[in-house]
């Protein structure tokens, strides 16, 4: 959408590498293991080996969050082979509460205003994983009012990190 024109500014996950964006760090979130509710035997933190062993719902396989998820499954010496794909975090923790499998979300999914965790139990990863957030858009586009407003207000998010 920031390509189009469609959105001015964007939150996205990093690496963005594209060269037509201008990017700009604002913070890392950590990666929690979700997992259904009636999951018995689930460690105080969970590795890659033990999600592994599990139905997995991940996001699609062209995002940044996806990739960064690979690489850690990838502790356990397998490529995840997901029982479903979302491009919605919301949707996968929706899978979850349900009880279809487990899967690997930003802690910031987790807060108010979001799909209730109270089907799921929430767990650390051992080793952690974190996504960078950053700011976005387009190299060459001209900066409104607006834009300058609102990107300094989003930027308030990198000093108080």
């Amino acid at each position: 959408m920031l390509r189009t024109n469609a959105l001015d500014l964007g939150l996205c996950a990093l690496p963005v590498e594209d060269p037509a964006f201008e990017v700009t760090p604002l913070f890392k979130d950590e990666l929690v293991a979700i997992l259904p509710s009636g999951m018995k035997r689930i460690p105080k933190k969970v590795t890659p080996a033990f999600l592994s062993q599990n139905p997995l719902i991940l996001v699609n396989v062209n995002s940044a969050l996806r990739r960064t998820v690979t690489g850690w499954l990838g502790a356990a010496g397998t490529s995840p082979k997901p029982l479903m794909e979302f491009d919605n975090v919301e949707a996968i923790k929706s899978v979850v509460a349900v009880g279809l499998g487990a899967s690997i979300v930003p802690s910031l999914c987790l807060g108010a205003g979001h799909v209730s965790n109270s089907n799921m139990i929430v767990r650390p990863l051992s080793p952690s994983a974190v996504r960078e957030v950053g700011l976005v858009k387009l190299r060459d586009k001209r900066n409104t009012e607006a834009m300058k407003l609102a990107a300094a207000a989003i930027l308030t998010l990198r000093k108080r990190g």
